[in-house]
């Protein structure tokens, strides 16, 4: 007999036999579908069902947010009829009239008799479905068939519920993330569900967390996200530099590529976040016709002078706003350098903000690449600007950083990550030795690692929804490690996701005590990192292939080409959306199992796009191996055959 869809998603791991039980309940009283109840208690985020679904139907999955933004033609809507939509549950988004192909997002994608009939009536060759929440459905027929606007506005609040993220308090950290005098080390802390600015639901429990859970560092912004504030610097910041030529979206490649830095150096999620706004703060309120960086700087006394009195120009202009005080830490010591000749303090080393030091070799190694006026008055190439880094290595800049921003500038860390659809790994633990020989090994295997040094570091990526897999260290104390299985077991988004222990309880009681937590698997004590990792790429394995998330990869042309770009998502036979933005041009390409499926760019479509494409010299882009193609196809080519004939070109 074939299993249940609750027991086949406890054996995902995605939820457990408690959430089923309390769905079935809610069940009996609504008389919706098992996965619907699930995402409705907010016991299941919807991706991970759809997606679990998906995997299992062969298919492609759409959200409620993918279909509420849809834009479906009358075309489309004259050739369906409604009745049929509604009594089959499904709603077409597009059609090919040329290919006579049509793609709806269905309930049921594997009705076959309901497909079929659809193609019967609507005289298609072939009905691509995609799975999608009946709710969502629903919703949609209402919008485009029936012309209700809101359909979607109460079902958007209501799944976002599922995705809820726990707020902390009592945690001993205050609201910039500096720990108080307060909170036990290893007491209980209430963990709580707030309700956030679209209403989701509050459920309250103590559980037995870990004691560095603490308030997000959005407490001191109101509602708004440390993710989305970033976002909105980086499209506010560039706005302003629409007009700076050479110099135009060079803070937002700056907060990039430092973030980048930071987090390869072990660098927590609110660390990073915390340089990130740095980063995008750090030319405002300056001169337009300079740019001061610890290389101009060093080049030319007036430039320094000039620097140590408007160092602090962000600051002030943003005197009324409650700045993290890493951040303001961060900008005040921007051209401080690494061996005391810097400006305004003349601080040495580690006495540097870590932030100060990242930020200074990023935005001096892209100023030499991007600006001719820099005091050097040339612009270098890539490899003579890493040169001055590596010659001024110990004297402006942390040896650290350098080597770090090496990596970042060769392209092979983006590389990775595009061929791991984004996916990371988290590595905890105190001893640093064990976070370097762990990181070697799992990048020898192809997989994209980041480390931190702090249980709170693990919380705060877990919280934030950064790690797809955690390896987290038994000395940072038993309750630590339980509290933040715990944590991670009770958030929807994250219930599926592997936590591997590094190190065993001696006592039978300690044994007993992980073994309920209920971790992965346990790695023993003495670590052998090659046989750890084995181990760590087997789990990480299984979770691919049971529907694990990507995530969006970010990068720019300076660190891979367009035609580069092409070629690897071919050759790696990737689905998902590469998303372009350079200068005012916007443009994106889809692809289908390494197929170039469509293709847009500077207004131009198809092959015509990807002409103009490939000799646009400076780009951002953005990768998203989730997103779906609700547009028809007016491609169908073999990516690597298309570079082959741009390069011919």
């Amino acid at each position: 007999m074939a299993k249940k869809l609750g027991e086949r998603l406890v054996e995902a791991g995605l939820v457990t036999k408690e959430a089923v039980d309390q769905a079935l309940q809610q069940q009996k009283i609504t008389g919706h579908k098992l996965g619907d109840c699930l995402v409705e208690l907010g016991l299941l985020a919807e991706m991970a069902l759809l997606r679990f679904l998906a995997t299992e139907l062969n298919t492609r999955f759409v959200t409620t947010e993918k279909l509420a933004k849809a834009k479906v033609s009358q075309e489309v809507l004259d050739k369906v009829p409604v009745r049929m939509a509604e009594s089959q549950l499904f709603m077409p988004i597009a059609i090919d009239m040329e290919r006579k192909i049509l793609s709806i997002v269905a309930a049921e994608p594997q009705n076959s008799a309901m497909i079929d009939e659809l193609a019967l009536v609507t005289g298609m060759d072939e009905v691509y479905a995609f799975i999608g929440l009946r709710s969502a459905i629903t919703a949609a027929i209402k919008k485009h068939y029936y012309g209700d606007v809101s359909a979607f506005n109460t079902l958007e609040a209501g799944v976002s519920g599922a995705h809820a993220r726990p707020d902390l308090a009592g945690a001993g950290m205050d609201a910039s993330g500096t720990r108080t005098g307060s909170g036990s080390r290893n007491g209980a802390v209430a963990l709580r569900f707030e309700t956030d600015v679209r209403g989701r639901s509050q459920i309250g429990s103590a559980v037995g967390a870990p004691s560095g859970l603490k308030n997000l560092m959005g407490a001191t912004r109101g509602t708004v996200a440390d993710n989305d504030f970033v976002e909105t610097l980086n499209i506010l910041v560039g706005m302003l530099e629409g007009s700076r030529k050479e110099m135009r979206g060079h803070s937002s490649q700056v907060a990039r590529q430092a973030a980048l830095v930071a987090r390869r150096m072990g660098y927590s999620p609110r660390e990073v976040s915390n340089l990130a706004i740095a980063a995008y703060l750090h030319d405002l309120g300056k001169p337009t016709n300079r740019h001061f960086t610890l290389a101009n700087n060093a080049a030319n006394h007036e430039w320094k002078k000039e620097a140590a009195r408007l160092v602090r120009a962000p600051l002030r202009l943003f005197d009324t706003v409650r700045l993290p005080p890493a951040v303001v830490q961060i900008l005040s010591q921007l051209y401080e350098a690494y061996d005391g000749t810097g400006v305004p303090g003349g601080y040495t080393g580690e006495d540097i903000h870590f932030g100060a030091r990242i930020l200074a070799a990023v935005d001096s190694s892209l100023d030499l690449m991007k600006n001719s006026a820099n005091a050097l008055g040339a612009v270098l190439h890539r490899e003579e600007a890493l040169k001055h880094l590596n010659d001024m290595s110990g004297s402006l800049y942390d040896p650290m950083v350098v080597d770090v921003v090496g990596q970042i500038h060769s392209g092979d860390l983006l590389r990775q990550r595009l061929q791991v659809d984004g996916r990371q790994l988290m590595v905890a633990d105190p001893e640093e030795a064990v976070r370097t020989d762990l990181m070697d090994a799992l990048g020898k295997r192809g997989l994209v690692a980041q480390a931190v040094g702090s249980i709170d570091g693990a919380i705060d990526a877990c919280l934030a929804g950064e790690v797809d897999l955690l390896v987290m260290g038994l000395r940072f104390g038993m309750p630590d490690v339980c509290g933040l299985i715990d944590l991670v077991r009770k958030q929807p988004a994250n219930a599926a996701m592997p936590v591997i222990v590094i190190g065993e309880p001696q006592d039978s009681m300690g044994k007993e005590r992980l073994s309920q937590a209920g971790p992965s698997a346990v790695i023993p004590m003495p670590l052998d990192p090659e046989q750890a990792a084995t181990t760590i790429q087997g789990i990480y394995r299984d979770r691919i292939i049971n529907g694990g998330p990507g995530r969006v990869v970010r990068g720019s042309f300076d660190e891979i080409g367009p035609l580069a770009l092409m070629q690897l998502l071919g050759r790696s036979k990737k689905s998902g959306r590469v998303s372009f933005r350079a200068d005012q041009t916007e443009g994106f390409l889809h692809f289908e199992k390494g197929k170039l499926v469509f293709a847009t760019f500077n207004g131009e479509l198809g092959e015509g796009a990807l002409r103009t494409l490939a000799k646009t010299e400076m780009a951002e882009f953005g990768y998203d191996p989730e997103a779906l193609l609700l547009e028809m196809p007016q491609l169908d080519a073999d990516a690597e055959a298309l570079v082959g004939n741009l390069q011919r070109d």
